[in-house]
């Protein structure tokens, strides 16, 4: 169960989006939606078995530079809490840097802090010319990547930003776990929430593993819900509040 927690704690359920059997059409094909809000921070609560297991904050901070082009930069922070720190420590800090044309990462890092273990993560992404290079503590490689392939932050507002269907499938380039990778979600039903931000209704995201993801059916698609279905219960993802800062 640890196995499974770390994952899920690490991603948020974010990056359980996993292979399904399925025809699918090309994230990157389809229509952007909405635009990026700088400021924007958004706040979770996460739960298991009752108890409150921790918090993760999504933020887009600002419009900048990075290596000659205009940027996005967004970070999440991830950490256990309460009793449930006491039982499993898990801390993981992101930051990404995405183009504003066409929501590309072309720098992402990471701290992870999982019990003991600790790891620093660094990759750059070419994506003029396919490559990606990715530096873990002090382990070096070099990939080849199709162009648009997104990082595990970048891949939260991609989603957000694309338009969506409800009965569809998509498909995407994601480098994820120390390599590139193809991964499909399809978008199942809409469904009324009842929500902390009031009652919204939601497109519902679904992956082959059973985890779910509720985003807001409206200009904003925000992520209001997450589910991840483990062995000996259930991880629920609850968006808390939204800083407009």
């Amino acid at each position: 169960m640890n196995k499974k927690l770390t994952e899920i704690l690490e991603g948020f359920c974010f990056l359980c989006i996993s292979m399904v059997a399925a025809e699918a059409t090309s994230l990157l094909e389809s229509e952007s939606f909405i635009p990026i809000r700088v400021g924007e921070e958004l706040v979770y609560k996460a739960t298991f078995a009752g108890l409150v297991a921790g918090e993760q904050i999504l933020a887009v901070d600002k419009e900048t530079r990075f290596n000659n082009q205009k940027v996005f930069h967004v970070h999440s922070e991830t950490r256990t809490g309460g009793l449930f720190d006491k039982l499993y420590h898990f801390f993981d800090h992101k930051e990404s840097y995405i183009t504003t044309d066409n929501l590309f990462p072309i720098r992402h890092t990471k701290y992870l802090e999982d019990r003991k273990y600790r790891a620093s993560v660094e990759v750059n992404f070419d994506q003029k010319n396919g490559k990606i290079y990715y530096l873990k503590n002090k382990e070096y490689k070099e990939f080849s990547a199709p162009v648009g392939i997104q990082d595990e932050l970048s891949m939260i507002f991609f989603v957000r930003t694309r338009k969506l269907e409800v009965g569809r499938n998509y498909q995407f380039p994601l480098f994820v776990k120390g390599k590139p990778q193809h991964i499909t979600l399809s978008v199942s039903k809409r469904e009324t929430l009842n929500t902390k931000i009031g009652q919204k209704q939601t497109m519902v995201l679904e992956t082959s593993h059973g985890h779910r993801i509720w985003l807001t059916d409206d200009k904003l698609r925000i992520p209001v819900r997450i589910e991840a279905k483990l062995r000996f219960g259930k991880l629920i993802g609850a968006l808390e509040r939204i800083n407009l800062k």
